[in-house]
């Protein structure tokens, strides 16, 4: 008598960790970038903070990183309002000013590739931080691809299923 497998055997084990791999693989790629873009959001809260901070002691936001006190791990380049990591470009524009003083702050990470923003692929998106004169945080995720209406499947993940793409 001979012991092993069969052929149809064997070719029902591959078929079937074929098909458990293509459900997978697209989640675990959604975990990944949701983790990614937990570095961008702890990013610019540690960016908001400063700026909050700055704003108590001058009465206005600052476009220019080197006048904050902040320090933020994982920063391979910086200027004067753009901080690049392995995964993000974030972007600080000059604060709109209201009556001689900046009233409102905003910041921008775009998903990077050491630097350089990603241009294809499904990875293209960016997280807005905006600061009112009021002191009101926002944060929000939208995508190159989107059509005005809907989010993309990423920023959704990152939004926890915000159709607007608003982080909370």
């Amino acid at each position: 008598m001979n012991k092993g497998f069969t052929l149809i055997e064997l070719l029902v084990v591959v078929l079937i960790i074929g098909i458990l791999s293509a459900v997978a693989l697209p989640q675990y790629t959604k975990a990944v970038e949701k983790s990614r873009a937990t570095e961008a959001i702890t990013l610019l809260g540690s960016l908001a903070n400063a700026e909050e901070i700055y704003k108590m002691s001058t009465g206005s936001y600052t476009g220019d990183l080197s006048l904050l006190d902040i320090q933020l791990p994982g920063v391979t380049s910086t200027s004067v309002n753009t901080i690049n990591t392995k995964n993000f470009k974030l972007t600080i524009t000059n604060p709109a000013t209201v009556a001689g003083t900046s009233s409102t702050f905003s910041a921008v990470a775009e998903r990077a590739n050491n630097g350089t923003v990603l241009t294809s692929g499904d990875n293209q998106y960016a997280i807005t931080l905006s600061i009112t004169a009021a002191g009101v945080i926002s944060r929000k995720c939208t995508s190159a691809k989107e059509d005005g209406t809907t989010v993309n499947a990423i920023c959704k993940s990152i939004s926890n299923g915000s159709a607007t793409g608003e982080i909370k």
